[in-house]
């Protein structure tokens, strides 16, 4: 999976519970809900999705990219699991193994 998969489906997941956490706390806030109230509720969570969309677009990037820095830096094998599995790249006794159960597949269907 790549960085940039991972972080717009951080980002998208963020964004709709803004969206209902919004949308929700506003009607219950409200003493008598109306269409006026609902149409307000949805557009001030339209907006704040928005605004937010574009702030954990940029941190869960940010936040992302120091993961896979360390990740490098500290040359963590994917073996070990967790996030890194998904961002460091396969070593090589991993790759044969892939090629090897790719043929084995094939050999076998």
């Amino acid at each position: 999976m790549e960085l940039r998969q991972i972080t717009n489906a951080v980002t998208k997941t963020l964004v709709i519970v803004v969206f209902w956490a919004v949308l929700l706390i506003d009607l219950i806030l409200e003493p008598v809900i109306s269409f006026r109230e609902i149409g307000f509720a949805l557009i001030k969570a339209i907006v704040l999705s928005g605004v937010f969309w574009l702030l954990f677009v940029m941190l869960v990037d940010t936040f992302l990219k120091s993961i896979l820095l360390d990740a490098k830096e500290k040359k963590v094998d994917r073996s070990e699991g967790g996030i890194s599995y998904h961002v460091t790249e396969p070593s090589n006794e991993e790759k044969a193994w892939l090629k090897a159960h790719e043929k084995e597949k094939k050999h076998g269907n």
